[in-house]
Parts: structure tokens; C-alpha cells; sequence
């Protein structure tokens, strides 16, 4: 069963503690990002780079690589290895010239002939469900096209990014594209873009542009967002950083100085003087140094 909301994957940010954070309030679904088919794929010992872990809900891996053989002969490697993943994601809408460069993310909606291919070969190797992340072309028609050929192809649902590539993260993401879309085909559709609250994605679901809804960049400064609710003051932004900490030394251990200034860094934020504590969150040398910024805390 599709959930009802996912934890969109972000490169170097959703770890597992941040994606278990998320999930305790109020995210249904999330995935470990971009994980390197070819790198899998070469190695099994690269599978200790996949930090899914049991404790998660509906845990997905996301998957990038520009290789069909690769992704599908990866993603029977995760399968076998964490049972407890319960669905796969192949990347084709990451627009950055690292991701790109090798063909991987955006790249692959200049040769759809292999996406369908990777979800083709994907689903022979594997009985978990498997989802396509993409980005909306300019000529919608191209991208509706693209959709129905991965339904055929055994896509068991997609996630629609309702930006182009070339706009990256800028601009405003084009719900009514997102609608065509969904209009077009039979399989559940995620949106995805500039959603900045879970009644807001809600309310999208209820007018049918949308299955279901992606949160990315509005989690990063409030893993509460999912719940509709957000940190009022410092104090709870600093104790939300708190939690991040806790579950990061249960589940990995000591983290280091910079997974807690990057999330420091977002969560501190729209409160009074979060210019300047951000500039001195940037300037800690140790993890201690940044929670001594709370000053609720001090006596």
C-alpha cells in the first residue's frame, strides 16, 4: 500500500537518524538517496554505504546510476541483503553535474529507452516495488509519453519532481503538469515540490493532482512538518537538534562535527538573530561549542 507521505531523499542530508527523526513525527515513508548502482553493483561490500536499517518505516533505497544492468543487478543485491526494504526508487531527476555527469539523475530522461530498460530488468530481479523519481519536461506531452512507457515497463508507481531540469530548485514547480500526469496513467503518483506543510500535500491528494506527497527541502528546517506542527521558539529548535543527536549515537554512533553543523545550520533558523547564530554554528569547532549556543540552556 502506497504511503500516504514520503521524506523526499537529499544527498548528504536524510541520513538515517535525520529519516528517523522525520518518521517519529509524522513521516510514513522515506529512503536512503542516491546510492551508486555501478558501486554496488562491482562490490557487495559497498552495501555498507545502504545505512537502511529495520527500525525504519516502509524503508526504501534509492538507487542512481546510468548503467540498466547495474541498477537492476544493485537493487537484487539490496533486496536479498535487507528484506526489510519494502521498495526501491530509481533516480532520474537529481540535477546536479556530479549525479549528471556520469549519466545518472536528470541525464537519464535524454535516453528514456533505458529507464524503461532499468525498471525492466529491476522488476525480473526483484518482488519489491519499485518507483521512478523524474522531473517534468517542457513539453508535457514528452513527459506523459515517458510515464506510460514505465507503467508498461512494471513501474508499481512514480514520483513526479514538478520542476524541469534546467530550473534545478529554482522557480515554481508546476502542479497542473503533475495532474496531467497523474490524469494519464493507472499507477499512484507522488508530487513533489515546494510543499511546505503535510495539510498543504494533503490537500493536493484531495484534489487529485496527486496519490500521494513528497516533503523535501521544508523537512530539512522542520523534521516536525510532517505533523503540521513547528518548533516555536530556540529552545525546541535546539532540543529537535538534540534528538537528531540522540538517535545518531544509538543507531551509528558519535556523529561527526559536520552531520551536526548541517543540520544545525537549517533547523536554526526563522528565529531572531539566526543570521548570526548560523555564522557561529559554521565557526564551531566541536559539537559541544554548538549546543552551548542554546541559550536556553544556560543558567
Amino acid at each position: 500500500m502506497l504511503s500516504s507521505n514520503f521524506l523526499a531523499p537529499l544527498h548528504d542530508y536524510t541520513d538515517l537518524p535525520f529519516r528517523l527523526l522525520c518518521q517519529r513525527y509524522g513521516a510514513e515513508s522515506a529512503c536512503v538517496p542516491l546510492v551508486s548502482s555501478a558501486a554496488l553493483a562491482n562490490d557487495k561490500k559497498n552495501l555498507s554505504l545502504v545505512d537502511a536499517h529495520p527500525d525504519e518505516r516502509n524503508a526504501g533505497v534509492q538507487l542512481v546510476g546510468a548503467d540498466p544492468e547495474s541498477i537492476a543487478k544493485a537493487a537484487a543485491i539490496i533486496s536479498d541483503s535487507m528484506p526489510f526494504v519494502r521498495w526501491l526508487n530509481i533516480n532520474c531527476g537529481c540535477p546536479s553535474v556530479r549525479t549528471t555527469l556520469y549519466g545518472g539523475g536528470c541525464a537519464m530522461l535524454k535516453t528514456p529507452q533505458k529507464i524503461v530498460q532499468a525498471v525492466e530488468l529491476t522488476k525480473k530481479e526483484t518482488g519489491v516495488p519499485l518507483s521512478v523519481k523524474i522531473r517534468i519536461d517542457k513539453k508535457i506531452e514528452n513527459s506523459i509519453a515517458l510515464c506510460k512507457k514505465l507503467e508498461r515497463s512494471g513501474a508499481d508507481f512514480l514520483v513526479i519532481h514538478g520542476r524541469t531540469t534546467n530550473q534545478g530548485y529554482s522557480g515554481k514547480a508546476d502542479w497542473e503538469a503533475i495532474k496531467k500526469i497523474k490524469e494519464s496513467i493507472c499507477v499512484p503518483v507522488v508530487g513533489n515540490g515546494d510543499i511546505a506543510s503535510a495539510s498543504e500535500g494533503s490537500a493536493l491528494v484531495k484534489k487529485n493532482y496527486c496519490d500521494s506527497f513528497m516533503i523535501g527541502r521544508a523537512a530539512m528546517a522542520n523534521p516536525l512538518v510532517f505533523s503540521d506542527k513547528k518548533p516555536e521558539n530556540l529552545a525546541e529548535r535546539f532540543a529537535l537538534l538534540r534528538e537528531y543527536l540522540s538517535l545518531h549515537e544509538k543507531y551509528i554512533g558519535e556523529p561527526e562535527l559536520r552531520d551536526v553543523r548541517l543540520k544545525a545550520v537549517s533547523i536554526i533558523s526563522c528565529v531572531k538573530g539566526a543570521s548570526v547564530l548560523r555564522a557561529k554554528i559554521c565557526l564551531a569547532k566541536t559539537v559541544d561549542e554548538i549546543f552551548a549556543l542554546d541559550a536556553s540552556q544556560k543558567p
